[in-house]
């Protein structure tokens, strides 16, 4: 019964083993080891010489896990430098932008408010300029007027003058009019003349603004030349050209009347304009200086843009720089875990040759010899 539970013992382990030589196989080194293992058995090199050999790769690979730890810890320290001084430099990109933008946060409502106030000033300008227009046009309308007053009167004065000078030039000698006893004589004709020319004065006069009841006194005194020229009387004619000269002497101070009220007007005006221009000096003196101001603002802004957008162009070149960075560490890191798994997985395969080799020599020397028995050709 003991003899029947060693065997099963010894297959259990056996079978164990085997599975550890099928782990070993499954890697290229594995194999390659077991079959230079196995030659070298089979060949009758000395067991110390192939111990020796597993060793010295044992150490070779210790060695190399150093240098390449060494190496990773010195490129990582290398990488958290780079990448502690890409972040700081991001960070102070970022305060510069928050700064810029605080500066484009205080510009901007000022412009804006500035733009307002010049918006305000201009709608005031264009009301001032339009009473201007409007006081000016009127202005303009009165001078029209009075000009128009000017030549009517002119004219109304001219038939009469014409009237009284028809009487002068055409006196009867001795004389016109003469004082004392002496008597006025005047033709019937001139009378007519007199009388005709005053009644086409008047009917022009009647269809004018200003002089229309001069028109009427003209119409009357023609009425008056037709009556004297029926009866030629001497009183009726001297009557006549002291209506003349009366007539003259009122057309000449209601005319001085009308120019005085268009003096008073154009003192009034220039008066009135004196002020509006000067409203309107401000108003053009506030739009320049609000002007000039929004432009100083807007050049501000302007700069402050510009440098903000360089500012923003160097955090996405710094952020890419950083990103590509990292990503090199990342994977440089990930090569030296994929090296290290390696190198353990080769190593851990000479450790369990080793182990092997030192307490299961006989399993090892069953396994090559099935292997040969089942026409491995690496083994011949």
């Amino acid at each position: 019964m003991k003899t029947i539970l060693l065997l099963v013992l010894v297959a259990c382990v056996f079978t164990t083993n085997t599975a550890l030589f099928d782990r070993i196989e499954s890697s290229d080194l594995g194999r390659t080891l077991l079959n230079t293992i196995a030659i070298q058995m089979t060949t009758g090199e000395p067991l110390e010489r192939i111990f020796q050999t597993l060793y010295d790769l044992e150490d070779r690979y210790i060695a190399d896990q150093k240098e390449d730890d060494a190496n990773n810890q010195a490129f990582q320290q290398v990488c958290d430098a780079d990448l502690s001084g890409l972040n700081q430099e991001l960070a102070n990109l970022e305060q510069r932008n928050t700064e810029l933008q605080a500066v484009l946060d205080d510009l901007i409502p000022i412009r804006d408010q500035k733009i307002g106030q010049k918006k305000a000033k201009e709608l005031q300008k264009a009301e001032l300029q339009k009473v201007i227009d409007e006081t000016t046009a009127k202005r303009q309308e009165q001078a029209d007027d009075f000009e128009a007053q000017r030549q009517e009167y002119t004219f109304v004065s001219s038939v009469l003058a014409e009237a009284r000078r028809l009487f002068t030039d055409n006196l009867q000698a001795p004389s016109f009019l003469q004082k004392g006893e002496e008597r006025v004589h005047v033709t019937p004709q001139i009378m007519a003349q007199v009388a005709s020319h005053m009644s086409q004065g008047a009917h022009k006069a009647s269809t004018m603004k200003h002089v229309r009841t001069f028109g009427k006194a003209i119409k009357l005194l023609a009425n008056l030349a037709n009556r004297t020229q029926q009866f030629a009387n001497q009183e009726l004619t001297g009557r006549v050209i002291k209506l003349i000269d009366d007539l003259q002497n009122q057309l000449s101070q209601a005319f001085d009347l009308a120019r005085k009220a268009e003096d008073d007007r154009v003192r009034a005006f220039e008066a009135y304009m004196s002020l509006l221009n000067k409203d309107m000096n401000k108003y053009n003196s506030s739009i320049a200086n609000l002007t000039a101001e929004i432009q100083s603002l807007q050049d501000r802004i302007d700069a402050t843009t510009s440098s903000q957008n360089d500012v923003l162009q160097r955090i996405q070149a710094k952020t890419q720089q950083r990103d590509d960075r990292r990503g090199e560490c990342q994977e440089a890191a990930y090569d030296y875990q994929q090296r290290r798994s390696a190198r353990d997985s080769d190593r851990q395969t000479v450790s369990d040759l080793i182990g092997i080799l030192n307490s299961n020599m006989r399993d090892l020397k069953e396994y090559i010899a099935l292997r040969v028995a089942a026409g491995d050709k690496d083994l011949e």
